[in-house]
């Protein structure tokens, strides 16, 4: 029996948008891989280790993906909204902060770029028991992340 498969536009803009959010590059090994070297960079430190809480998660991959995909420019546009989002979240809540970069091809490389910057530096170190991390690649194969951490 054969079968036809019919697709609207906005399923194959969907899978498109999905393709290029997440590519063959394993994602889920580099997210894993921010979690250890932040985890470590605290813990040298004499910090405790962060919580991945999959809802933070979700609020910075979705930044990933819209710096990836050109619906906001590189930064921290919508920061506040992506604070909201996370007091929704995280019980009891009192402070938010958020890393950005792009261009790394590593986890390890992109907490090096982190740890070598102030501002980013102090929000790995800062108070929080909580983190988020989402990447993303565009197009043209750079890659893009977020991470987000709360307390």
């Amino acid at each position: 029996m054969k079968r036809t498969f019919l697709f609207s536009a906005f399923t194959l803009l969907s899978i498109f948008i999905t393709l290029t959010s997440f590519s063959p590059n394993n994602d889920a090994g580099i997210v894993q891989d921010v979690l250890s070297q932040t985890n470590q960079f605290r813990s040298s430190k004499g910090l405790d280790a962060l919580i991945m809480v999959k809802e933070l998660n979700a609020i910075a991959q979705k930044h990933s993906a819209d710096m990836a995909n050109g619906r906001v420019g590189f930064g921290h546009t919508g920061f506040e909204k992506r604070n909201a989002l996370a007091g929704k979240t995280i019980k009891p809540f009192h402070s938010f902060a958020e890393n950005v970069a792009y261009g790394a091809r590593t986890g390890k490389e992109v907490v090096t770029m982190w740890k070598n910057s102030s501002g980013h530096r102090r929000n790995m170190l800062g108070q929080y028991k909580y983190i988020g991390i989402g990447i993303a690649t565009n197009s043209r194969g750079q890659i893009f992340y977020t991470q987000v951490f709360a307390g």
